[in-house]
C-alpha cells in the first residue's frame, strides 16, 4: 500500500537540502587560495635583529696544570718509603729515603782530604813567607823563591778542589732524601723498600699531579676563528672582555659548579687538526676533573649586534645536509630558503645567511606544505 506524502513536508526537506548545499559550497570557497587550491592556515613567526650573547661550544680534554716525575738523583737502596700513595703532598715533604751510608762515607773523606790540603797550605804558605824576605838579601836563589811560591799557590788551589769536594760529597748525602718538586696529589709508588734505584733510571719514582687549578685544552676551528676577528673588525661584534664567563660540563651533559676562565688561544694553526687550540683554566678544589677527561666548554666570546634569529622549530634539513626555512611572501604562497647559522641561543639559530629582517617565517604545518604552495599565515598577535 503506498502512503501519501505531505506536500508541505516535501517542500520544507528541499529547503534544508538547498541551504546545507550553500552553506558547504561557501565554506569550500573560503579554504581555497588564490588560485582556488586549499590555503594551508601556519603559523608565522616575523624576523627581527637583536643583540644577542654568542656562545662557542668547544669539546676537548682536560690536563694537569703541573705534573713532576720524582727521580733519584744518586744512586742507592730505598730504605723508606714515606708518603701514603694517592695523598696530597706538599712541595718539600720528604718521599722516600736512599741508604745514606756510602754518602756519609764520602762526605767524611771529602772533609779529612780538605783538613790534609789546609795543612799542606800552611806550611807552603810559611815557606813562601820565609822565602820572600829572603829574597830581598839574595840569601837564597830566584829559582828557589819561584819553587816556594809554585807550591803555595798549588796549595791554595789544592783546598779549593778539596772544599768543591767536601761540597758535592754533602749534595750527594742530601740527595739520598727525595723531596716532593711540587705540591699535588702523588700517585702510587712504582718502587718499594729495599729496591736499588739509579740516578739515570727512566723509570719514575712516582708521579705528582696538580690538579687545582685544571686546564681544558679545546680546538676550535680556523673557520669559526676567522668569522669571529672579521665579525669584529666590522664593528658587529663587541668581544668579551671578562674571561670568567665558561661553563663546563661533563660528557653525560652534567654542568660542572665552578666556572672557568679563558686563558689563551694558540697562535698557531695544529697542522694535523687544522684547528687552534683554546686554553680554558678550571678551578677544581674538590679534584672532581681529572687529567684525561673528556669535556665540553661554552665560552661566552662577546655580543651579536643585530642578530637575526629563528625559531628551532622552523628549520629543516635537507638529506644533503643543508638547512632551510618556509617564507610566506607578497603573494602568500611558501618559498624555500636555504640558510646558514652558527650557534644557538634559547631555542633560536642567530643566523649568517638566508633571511633578512622583515622576512615571515613559518613554523607550523611544516609537513604538510612545499615550496609554492598556498598558505593562510596566522601571526601571534592574532591568536588567542
Amino acid at each position: 500500500m503506498l502512503l501519501k506524502q505531505n506536500p508541505l513536508c516535501l517542500a520544507t526537506t528541499g529547503l534544508i537540502t538547498v541551504a546545507l548545499s550553500l552553506t558547504a559550497c561557501g565554506d569550500n570557497e573560503a579554504a581555497k587560495g588564490p588560485q582556488g587550491g586549499f590555503a594551508m592556515p601556519v603559523d608565522i613567526q616575523e624576523v627581527k635583529t637583536m643583540d644577542v650573547p654568542v656562545y662557542s661550544s668547544l669539546s676537548g680534554r682536560t690536563s694537569a696544570i703541573r705534573t713532576a716525575e720524582v727521580r733519584p738523583q744518586v744512586s742507592g737502596v730505598i730504605i723508606k718509603r714515606l708518603f701514603t700513595e694517592g695523598a696530597i703532598v706538599n712541595k718539600g715533604d720528604q718521599l722516600y729515603q736512599i741508604d745514606p751510608a756510602l754518602y756519609e762515607a764520602q762526605l767524611d773523606s771529602a772533609k779529612a782530604e780538605l783538613a790534609r790540603q789546609q795543612a799542606n797550605l800552611n806550611t807552603a804558605q810559611l815557606r813562601y813567607d820565609r822565602y820572600a824576605k829572603l829574597i830581598k838579601t839574595k840569601a837564597i836563589s830566584e829559582q828557589d823563591f819561584d819553587d816556594a811560591q809554585a807550591t803555595y799557590r798549588s796549595a791554595e788551589a789544592a783546598v779549593l778542589v778539596a772544599k768543591a769536594n767536601v761540597k758535592t760529597a754533602q749534595i750527594n748525602l742530601n740527595y739520598t732524601k727525595v723531596y716532593a718538586p711540587i705540591s699535588g696529589t702523588i700517585g702510587r709508588s712504582n718502587v718499594t723498600e729495599g729496591a736499588l734505584v739509579t740516578a739515570s733510571q727512566a723509570q719514575a719514582l712516582a708521579t705528582i699531579t696538580q690538579l687545582d687549578p685544571i686546564y681544558a685544552d679545546l680546538p676550535q676551528s680556523v673557520a669559526d676563528h676567522i668569522a669571529l676577528v672579521a665579525n669584529i673588525k666590522n664593528g658587529s661584534f663587541d668581544p668579551n672582555k671578562n674571561g670568567n664567563q665558561v661553563e663546563i660540563l661533563f660528557d653525560n651533559g652534567q654542568v660542572y659548579e665552578q666556572k672557568g676562565s679563558l686563558e689563551f688561544s694558540e697562535v698557531m694553526v695544529d697542522e694535523s687538526t687544522g684547528s687552534i687550540n683554546v686554553r680554558v683554566k678550571i678551578p677544581n678544589p674538590d679534584n672532581m676533573l681529572l687529567p684525561g677527561m673528556y669535556v665540553r666548554a661554552n665560552i661566552n666570546e662577546g655580543v651579536q649586534k643585530n642578530a637575526l634569529l629563528v625559531p628551532q622549530e622552523a628549520v629543516m634539513r635537507l638529506t644533503n645536509g643543508k638547512s632551510i626555512v618556509y617564507v610566506v611572501n607578497g603573494q602568500n604562497t611558501v618559498e624555500q630558503r636555504v640558510i646558514d647559522y652558527n650557534s644557538e641561543i634559547n631555542g633560536n639559530y642567530i643566523i649568517k645567511s638566508g633571511i633578512k629582517l622583515g622576512d615571515k617565517i613559518i613554523t607550523s604545518n611544516l609537513q604538510k606544505i612545499g615550496p609554492g604552495a598556498p598558505v593562510t599565515p596566522i601571526a601571534p598577535e592574532t591568536k588567542k
